[in-house]
């Protein structure tokens, strides 16, 4: 059964940094792709007169602002079927073209508390260019780490 598709993954494409930096990490496909989803959300959005919200998002992208976006997105694609078709074909596009596998845990979080991350592992299990990421861009009064572990 294939999974449906949530605002959230296409908010976390929206602002992955890798695909934004497309001309290194994607090949021409994914690169090509990617404006495609970004204009359809941009149509969307000002056709439900919800373009701010987008523009928020990408000026200041916090998690706030990211959860707002995410909220709309998901109730357009709710509400409109051939609007979520189409964008699940985009993903489906992108995943397809391509061949790196992106593994991220604990990226920029910003807390005046501690932090405790223990027991965490990270294993691609196909082939293809692999970029693991663990506690990147994490700002806290302190910072407990133990077993983590990335395997390729």
């Amino acid at each position: 059964m294939v999974e449906p598709l949530t605002a959230a993954v296409i908010v976390s494409l929206f602002f992955s940094e890798a695909i934004k930096e497309s001309g290194k990490a994607l090949g021409k496909g994914a690169a090509d792709t990617f404006p495609k989803l970004v204009d359809t959300i941009r149509a969307k959005f000002q056709a439900e007169g919800t373009e701010g919200l987008l523009k928020r998002a990408e000026n200041d992208p916090t998690e706030k602002n990211k959860e707002k976006l995410q909220d709309e997105l998901q109730t357009q694609m709710d509400a409109d079927a051939e609007f979520a078709n189409k964008l699940k074909v985009l993903v489906e596009q992108l995943k397809s073209q391509d061949a790196t596998i992106r593994q991220v845990v604990l990226s920029s979080i910003e807390l005046t508390g501690d932090v405790t991350a223990k027991d965490i592992s990270q294993k691609a299990l196909r082939e293809g260019s692999v970029e693991q990421e663990m506690l990147k861009d994490v700002k806290a009064a302190n910072i407990d780490v133990g077993n983590l572990n990335q395997e390729a």
